[in-house]
């Protein structure tokens, strides 16, 4: 009997660290929505540029790993474009190109926490957190001239082909928070530098003279004037192949965590 308050005392301090790491159980499925947008050769440097914002939709699922780290996959879909015409480039504005192109990605990040954060816990509902992680993403840029749409990377416009998957680094900052044990809520904004440079169908150089014909020729240069040293655009720059184009998700989310309930024996391990 001697030892009873003992183990009592063992007994409270491991429900207590048991409690504390109540999360590492937690699953979270969830819907974003939100704003997608490009940046590359069409695109140089605007981030809030509202010519070129398009919806965005995903799907994830969240592991809780402890109370500062988590996995997260999402499956994403939006629309990226941009045109040389709204530039306040004169050389973008003569170049005179535009594209529009589905994306649709699959990742995963990790997440840090840089609060201490558990949906079970009092004063551990709400964090800023940090991620990176790898995607593998889906484009197809096309173009619309007088009324007719036509898909790019068949037509080889630089007289290259290229593949429409690729991969990318998403990374970036959000805020998570636990509106109840059961709903979660979180913003965040995540930036993806990506490793093909033709989401735009622009990277290098105009094609040389009769390299191109009919409408890929056509497609190809569509400058309000030529500029080159023999009269023509043929075999001069035409986009920047020293860059890899961005895209960007700026996103809300709402998703329900799956574990036990607040309260009950089970989220603290017994």
């Amino acid at each position: 009997m001697k030892s009873l308050p003992f183990i009592l005392f063992c007994i409270g301090i491991n429900t207590s660290l048991l409690a504390q790491k109540s999360a590492q159980r937690d699953w979270e499925i969830g819907v974003t929505g939100g704003l997608c947008w490009y940046n590359g050769d069409l695109n140089p440097d605007k981030f809030f540029g509202k010519n070129y914002y398009h919806p965005a939709y995903g799907i994830s699922v969240r592991k809780n790993i402890n109370q500062r780290f988590a996995l997260r996959g999402q499956l994403n879909y939006g629309t990226l474009s941009a045109e040389d015409e709204t530039s306040t480039s004169q050389f973008q504005q003569n170049r005179n190109l535009n594209f529009s192109t589905p994306i649709y990605e699959l990742g995963t990040t990790i997440e840090f926490n840089f609060l201490e954060y558990d949906a079970l816990l009092q004063g551990k509902h709400f964090s800023p957190y940090s991620f990176i992680g790898l995607s593998v993403f889906r484009f197809n840029p096309s173009i619309e001239v007088e009324g007719n749409s036509y898909e790019l990377q068949s037509l080889a416009t630089e007289g290259k082909s290229y593949s429409k998957t690729s991969v990318s680094i998403p990374f970036g900052f959000g805020l998570k928070w636990a509106i109840t044990d059961r709903i979660i809520g979180n913003i965040d904004w995540g930036m993806r530098r990506t490793f093909s440079d033709y989401l735009d169908d622009t990277s290098e150089m105009y094609p040389m003279s009769g390299e191109l014909e009919g409408l890929s020729e056509n497609l190809s240069d569509r400058s309000l004037e030529q500029s080159g040293p023999d009269g023509t655009n043929w075999g001069t720059q035409r986009g920047n192949s020293q860059t890899k184009d961005w895209y960007s998700f700026v996103t809300a989310g709402l998703s329900i965590r799956i574990g036990p309930k607040k309260g009950s024996c089970k989220h603290i391990g017994i």
